[in-house]
Parts: structure tokens; sequence; C-alpha cells
């Protein structure tokens, strides 16, 4: 009996010495570097391990401490089940994978297949690397593909960028992040909304994929996209598939949208919509530019401004289109002297900062239902609500055209309110081939009632030229006269009354056997060829955009 006793020790003793022979190689020896190919997993250190024999399976279990090592990646617990027959480990607490000391993960609870190399962490889950850092309750972990991913809700943190969603990928070689569901992004810039999004840790750039809604901080401003990136580090972001960026009162969307925060500049590309809604205006164009600091627009290929007035819309084609803004305080300093001073008050009250204008240049067309313009240059303000045309400009009123070296054209409460024809002024009206109503002076005052001409105020050097008729409509005559004044009164949109003061001078010249060209008035041009004759001739330079405005006129 004492010697089976002593057997039966020696064989207990044998088989734990045997069983903790690679605990005292691993502490006697210094890990050298193993390829990350390789499948076993060797024990480095634990406190304590005691050998378990099931009828399947080899399982050592390790206590204390525990370290074990597959290729250049470290396991640390403080305890473990390792299954030697399936290469599979179950490791708690304080659970630490280092992986080639780039990318670190940490738990409370470790399910390790060994063969494939595929780590499935629970309870106050943390990845980390270099460019961010990966929170959540349970992550799997493909240490040969380098790929994270949870499923049940979590968070990266990558510098002052905090991202949330219901699941995400996350591939540790590549920095890049795919987030699905419920996906909040969080920056000092802005935050953001939607159900997919990639981001990128090493260049803090995120990709949008899905719907997407982004609020810009410290602004008003929100962006609704479903295609672009926003890149933070660099400041530059595009987005396209004709995204739409709003704030309290203007509407940005175009095939593609550029920003570019170094420069204080957003670019616009193809069928560009640029809309202010608290001034009713719109401009269309092929390209446009918006700079932050001085908060100017320049709109070219083929530009387009829509101005809504109250009971009609003003259309303005140009080669060029630019929008500014000065002061209060520079605007009353430098506004021309009109007769309309309580109206340029009224439109400064609108805004006790800074009055937004508009310029237009070369080729200069408008249209509208009550009158029609071509010039070279456009200027408007809404300091004043005036219109201001130059070089070669021409205004065309129902049958009537006028010209001056310079056209001013003054609205009130969005109607037309005053029309001033500045040096070389000229009324004309054809009234029969080769025959035309004319009146020209030094300026011509005209004043509107109900958006229509009520009467027009000649001065200086006035002159007139007037075809008389009988009852029956037939001309009897040519009445030329010169003097001071010249008033002109209208009604039903046709003259009534003509009014000469000042000493006027003049004969009527029977009509039968005149001389038509000798009653032109010096500097008379007829320019019909000039004239635009419905809006969809101008928006044939912007039809795309246009075709969008009409699609998206309720957009914000």
């Amino acid at each position: 009996m004492p010697s089976d006793m002593l057997r039966m020790i020696c064989i207990w003793f044998i088989s734990c010495f045997i069983g903790l022979c690679p605990v005292y190689k691993a502490l006697a020896q210094p890990v050298s570097p193993r390829n990350d190919s390789v499948k076993v997993i060797y024990i480095i250190h634990a406190d304590s391990l005691i050998g378990i024999q099931k009828k399947d399976s080899d399982i050592t279990k390790l206590m204390g401490r525990v370290i074990l090592q597959q290729g250049n990646t470290l396991f640390s617990c403080d305890s473990a089940y390792k299954n030697n027959t399936l290469n599979i480990v179950d490791a708690y607490g304080h659970i630490h994978i280092n992986q080639a000391d780039s990318v670190h993960a940490y738990g409370d609870y470790l399910h390790y297949l060994g063969n494939e190399k595929i780590a499935t962490l629970s309870g106050h889950v943390r990845l980390q690397d270099a460019q961010m850092t990966l929170y959540t309750e349970t992550l799997t972990y493909d240490l040969d593909k380098h790929v994270a991913r949870y499923q049940q809700g979590g968070r990266l943190v990558s510098q002052q960028t905090t991202l949330t969603s219901q699941s995400a990928t996350y591939y540790t070689d590549l920095h890049q992040a795919f987030f699905q569901y419920r996906v909040r992004l969080k920056d000092p810039q802005y935050t953001l909304s939607t159900d997919s999004l990639a981001y990128h840790t090493d260049t803090h750039t995120a990709y949008f994929v899905a719907p997407t809604v982004i609020h810009l901080q410290d602004s008003a401003t929100i962006i609704h996209t479903r295609d672009g990136y926003y890149n933070t580090d660099a400041g530059e972001a595009m987005f396209a598939s004709r995204s739409v960026i709003t704030d309290s009162s203007q509407m940005t969307t175009a095939d593609s949208l550029f920003y570019f925060r170094e420069k204080g500049m957003g670019v616009a590309k193809g069928n560009v919509i640029w809309r202010d809604t608290s001034r009713k205006v719109t401009v269309l164009a092929g390209y446009a530019e918006t700079h932050d600091q001085t908060h100017t627009l320049l709109a070219t290929q083929q530009p387009l401004l829509i101005y809504q007035m109250k009971n009609d819309t003003l259309y303005t084609a140009a080669d060029t289109l630019f929008s500014g803004i000065v002061s209060r305080n520079d605007t009353l300093q430098s506004r021309h002297t009109t007769n309309n001073s309580q109206q340029a008050t009224d439109s400064l009250r609108q805004d006790s900062t800074t009055i937004r204008y508009f310029s237009a240049f070369h080729h200069v067309r408008i249209y509208s239902d009550s009158l029609q313009a071509v010039a070279d240059s456009m200027y408007y303000s809404f300091a004043d609500s005036t219109f201001r045309f130059y070089t070669r400009p021409v205004v065309w009123i129902g049958n009537y055209q006028l010209n001056g070296d310079t056209i001013h054209l003054m609205t009130q409460n969005q109607q037309a309110k005053e029309l001033q024809l500045i040096e070389n002024a000229m009324i004309v009206n054809q009234i029969g081939r080769g025959m035309f109503n004319q009146v020209k002076g030094r300026t011509i005052y005209g004043y509107f009632r109900d958006n229509h001409l009520d009467w027009m105020h000649v001065n200086g050097n006035a002159e007139s030229v007037y075809y008389v008729q009988d009852d029956q409509g037939a001309f009897i005559g040519i009445n030329k006269v010169s003097c001071a004044v010249i008033d002109i009164y209208f009604k039903d949109q046709k003259v009534y009354r003509v009014s000469f003061r000042g000493e006027p001078a003049g004969a009527m010249s029977p009509i039968k056997g005149a001389n038509l060209q000798d009653y032109m008035l010096r500097n008379f041009s007829w320019q019909a060829d000039r004239r635009p004759h419905s809006k969809e001739e101008l928006l044939q330079s912007s039809p795309g955009a246009w075709k969008f405005f009409q699609s998206n006129e309720n957009m914000p």
C-alpha cells in the first residue's frame, strides 16, 4: 500500500512539472519576435496555472498577471482559459491586447479565436491607435485583417471630433471608419446627423454617403447633402448631388459646392441657385463665388438675377453679376442725392448695420411685365432701392423707348416709383412707319402710379416732335416745339395731355409732302432690336438652373 501511494505521488509530481515547463521556459528566456502569421499562442507569464484534461480538449487555466503572445501581438489579463486543442482563449479582467505597439484594445472579457485571429471583447471596451479612441460595450476585432466592428452602439473620439452610431467598422491599418444608423458627429466647427458616414481619422475627413444634415457652429448655416466630404484639418469641403446650404436669410444650391476655410471662400459650380429670401432676390448661374470677410457674391457663366417685386418680377441677365455689402454709414455718405430721400431712409431701417447691393457688367438685359431695359452695366442698392444703368442704356415702358447717358429707376415697396433720364434724355414712341413722337431734354423725370407711368417732367432745352391726328385717327400734321419745360401726362398708359412751359416756340407743319427724316431730333436712335421681348429670352442663358429653380421654388 505505501509503495502504491508513493508511485501515485511521483506520477502527479512529474505531470505537474511537465505542465509547468512552458511557463518556466518563457520566464527564463527573452521573447524573440515572431512572424504574425504564426497561429501558436505562447504563454509568457502567469502567477499560476493548472492543466485541465477534458474528453476532447486540453485546457490550461492561467491565473494572475497573465501574458500571452501570438506573433507580434501580446495579450494580458487577470485570468484565462487556454484551449490548446482548439487554439481558443477566454480571458477575464483588465484585458489588454497590444498589436505591434500600434493598436491597443481593452475590455473586461475576451473570447479569442487563435486560428482566425478574431477577438471579441465585451465590458467597457476601448480600442485605441495613434489617431483615435473607440468606446463600446461589445467589439469584434479581426487582428489579421485589421478590422474592428461594433453593432450595439459606440463612440469614436479623434482629437476634438466625436462620432456616435449604432454600428461601425474601423480599419486600423487604413485609419478609416464607416458608421451606420443614427450617426452623430460633433466637432468644434460643425455637427452632423445621418444614417451612413465614412470618416478618416488620420486626415479628420468626413465623407457623406447618405442624406446628411450639417449644422455649422456659431452660425445659422445648415447644409443638406448626400455626397461629398468635409476636412476639418485643411478646412476644405465639397458637397455634390445638388446639396443645399441655408442660413437665416440665404440659400445656395448647385451641382457641386466647395468651401475653403483658409481663403474664406465658397465656390458653386453647375446650375447654381443663390437666393436671398429676405429680399426676394435669386441669382442663377453656371459658376459663383462667395467670400466670407467681404460677404460678396460673384456669378459668371450666363448669370441671371431674379428680383420678385410686389406685382411684378424683374429678370436681369449679364456677363457677370456681383453682389456685396456696405455699412449704413458708408451708404449715407456716398448715396446720390435724389428726390426720394424718405424712401431711402425707410429702406435703411430694414438693416441697421449693412446694405446689400448688386452690380451687373456687360450686355445687361432686363425684362419685366411693366418695363424692359438694356445697358452695358447696372448697379442696384437696397439703400435707396434704385437701379442705375450706365453706358448706352435704354428703357422701354409699354410703347415708349427712353434713352439717356445714365438712367436711374427708383422703386418703393417693390414697385416702380420714379425714373430719371440724365443727360441727352429722350423719349420715343413709334406711331407709324417712319413716324416717331419724340421728347428730348437735358434730364427727364418720370413718375409712376400703381407701377404704371403717371406723368413725366422734361427739363432743360426741351424739344418735342408730335404727330397730330384727327378724330378718325388720320395724321394731319407734325408739331415741333422747343421750350424750357415740357410735362407729359398719361392715362391708360397713353399720352392724353402735354404741357409746354417757359416761352414755347414752334409750329405745326402739314404731314403731306413732309420729309420725315427732317423731324428726327438730334441723337435720335430707334433701338427696338435691342429690346428683350420675354423672360424666356433671358432664361435661355441659364436653362439648367432655371429648371432646378422652378422645381424647387419652395425649398428653404
